[in-house]
């Protein structure tokens, strides 16, 4: 603020610094009259697009997912917020309800994708082992959640055989525990694995060079008893009894 001019001598002198004073102070109530028009302005733009329907959610785009039919997650979303205008529309809440509803789904990212979409970007759960059965091959992942049924396991997946049986869900729950605990490098080794029931875990190991049927026993120390046995078979062992890691037993 530029300094008051100095006061004139003479009759007129208070009166001239009273009106510099008037003429700064309207000035100052002008420019925060102004400064609270522009805040007023503002919320009444954010105002219209919270409640306006011109910014309503109209569309879902979804990608990313071979284990959830995308179809069902827009429509299920769309059922959900469809009409409601994209500012009211938290992604977070999207994301938790579309992985309530889809459990196939291990994370869903959402974004605004407009000023009526959304796009959703799916990720799906990992199997860890197919179980065959009549009606094909049922995949779980480490969680033991059902990711569905397939008419042919995927490539570099575990195959649990049950030897003759179907297996029971305490054996299926101990294989599960078994591989989840598994790198997926380590996974990829074992090509197949039996039980019989779940103290009685075997199975085949391909490392690439050598095969080896290894007998693992529990469904403990996993991570342990395939390294050794991998170990094992690389230094040409077949037959591999690793179910007390420790002191494993070979042919």
């Amino acid at each position: 603020m530029a300094p008051l001019p100095p006061a004139r001598a003479g009759d007129n002198s208070t009166a001239d610094l009273t009106g510099v004073i008037r003429a700064r102070r309207r000035q100052t109530w002008r420019r925060r009259l102004i400064a609270i028009g522009i805040v007023i302005a503002l919320i009444a733009l954010v105002a219209v697009a919270w409640f306006s329907p011109l910014l309503s959610l109209q569309k879902v785009q979804v990608s990313g997912s071979q284990l959830v039919d995308t179809d069902e997650v827009s429509s299920f979303v769309l059922d959900e917020q469809g009409g409601t205008p994209l500012p009211q529309v938290r992604p977070g809440t999207v994301e938790d309800s579309v992985l309530k509803e889809f459990p196939k789904a291990e994370a869903a990212s959402v974004h605004y994708a407009g000023p009526r979409a959304l796009e959703i970007e799916i990720t799906d759960r990992t199997p860890v082992i197919a179980i065959e059965g009549e009606s094909g091959f049922r995949l779980y992942d480490s969680e033991a959640v059902d990711l569905g049924t397939v008419d042919k396991a995927p490539k570099k997946l575990t195959v649990l055989n049950g030897g003759g049986h179907q297996p029971d869900r305490e054996t299926v729950s101990a294989v599960i525990r078994f591989m989840g605990e598994l790198r997926p490098e380590l996974r990829h080794q074992l090509v197949t694995i039996e039980a019989k029931d779940a103290m009685s875990l075997k199975g085949t190991l391909d490392t690439g060079k050598q095969k080896a049927k290894v007998v693992f026993g529990d469904s403990s120390d996993s991570s342990l008893k395939v390294r050794t046995a991998a170990q094992l078979a690389a230094e040409g062992r077949t037959e591999i009894d690793v179910s007390v890691p420790s002191v494993p037993v070979t042919d």
